[in-house]
């Protein structure tokens, strides 16, 4: 697989494609985005959406690498782990209409060395929680193809996508990535290199927001694939549904970085978000994107993020402590949950809370009993 490690940068650094979308909506997604970097959800975002089948906006806040104090761009590539299923799942069925493969032939067809004779190519098309038959599929398409699999998804898929800023394989020192972090208790550490990360050929992929909106237009407009072997794609990875809407979703979560993708099928709108943080949580972005441009799919009786409408008791116990500080922040006006992770039988919330004079980030830390047994505020 090394050998492979091959730059799939087909224009040098050329600029993603102007994107057009109402000031007021632009506005506000930049307003986001810069919410998420001051909040210190991550050190950086970059954010690219899809509406009516086209790339309508992106944009890209923070700082990529904060040893170096580089900011993050639209430009800026972040691994992307358990995304790339996609590729090559779309490059599965690109080779059944060509009949170079079909989903009922055996596996061991293709690979001889395959222990059980049973497995199908179409039941390794269902994504595992390791991703693991990914990589045998890597390996099918190979030899179906007679390609290696970064010459098959160059010319295929990323190409006709028009995606030139996504690779295959460790990246070059001339094209890094954004350095990859943990967060604890407003702090960012560096995280450990993972040394098999670019080892897998369903997980080895870096890219950035635009490219893989780019990917997911390609898909909505028929560029890629018919409509049958779309819906086959569907029905491998489960669609799940909000509010009735078929909703594709793929999240990588490489050591350092969370990515994530999230298609609504029927109506092509998709909204991509990479981040250099591990743990990011998804939702503080996503639910304002969809509230603010795809309303259609938040469901009425969704359970709103805020504290007192999600957790009644977590917030019950955060009041006192808020009412207690000793500076004059004025009265809370709101108090929204931004993320939660347990450690040893505690479990540490963050909030973000509106004060009518300012904005601040709280902590607690609660224990099994139900019991507050920490509090902060940043």
């Amino acid at each position: 697989m090394a050998a492979y490690a091959i730059v799939l940068a087909f224009t040098a650094a050329s600029p993603a494609e102007p994107v057009a979308y109402a000031a007021p909506a632009r506005a506000s997604l930049e307003r986001l985005l810069s919410d998420v970097v001051t909040w210190k959800l991550t050190p950086s975002i970059s954010l690219a959406i899809v509406e009516n089948g086209k790339v309508v906006y992106a944009g890209a806040r923070g700082t990529a690498n904060l040893e170096k104090s580089m900011p993050a761009t639209v430009e800026t590539r972040y691994p992307i782990g358990s995304i790339g299923t996609l590729f090559l799942a779309v490059a599965v069925m690109q080779l059944d209409v060509k009949g170079r493969l079909h989903l009922d032939d055996p596996v061991k067809k293709y690979l001889p060395d395959m222990p059980d004779a049973s497995v199908s190519v179409r039941q390794l098309l269902a994504p595992r929680e390791d991703d693991e038959n990914y990589d045998v599929l890597g390996n099918v398409i190979e030899r179906a193809a007679a390609v290696p699999l970064v010459s098959y998804l160059y010319d295929h898929v990323f190409a006709p996508a028009g995606m030139d800023h996504t690779w295959f394989g460790e990246p070059p020192d001339w094209a890094p990535l954004a350095a990859g972090y943990y967060e604890w208790r407003d702090v960012f550490g560096l995280t450990a290199p993972q040394t098999d990360a670019w080892n897998r050929m369903c997980c080895s992929f870096s890219s950035t927001a635009t490219d893989l909106a780019r990917f997911d237009s390609a898909l909505f407009e028929g560029k890629l694939l018919p409509a049958a072997s779309l819906r086959v794609i569907r029905q491998a990875f489960r669609s799940t549904r909000q509010a009735g809407k078929p909703m594709i979703v793929r999240e990588g979560t490489p050591s350092g970085y969370v990515a994530g993708n999230a298609l609504f099928m029927d109506d092509r709108f998709a909204v991509v978000a990479l981040t250099n943080c591990d743990g990011f949580p998804a939702q503080p972005v996503l639910d304002p994107v969809l509230t603010l441009f795809y309303p259609k799919a938040v469901a009425a009786n969704a359970p709103s993020v805020r504290a007192d409408a999600a957790d009644t008791a977590i917030a019950g116990l955060l009041r006192p402590y808020l009412a207690s500080w000793p500076e004059p922040l004025g009265r809370v006006r709101a108090m929204t949950l931004l993320s939660s992770s347990v450690s040893e039988g505690f479990t540490e919330y963050r909030y973000l809370v509106d004060f009518s004079g300012g904005t601040k980030t709280a902590f607690i830390v609660v224990g099994s009993g139900g019991k507050a047994d920490g509090f902060w505020l940043h």
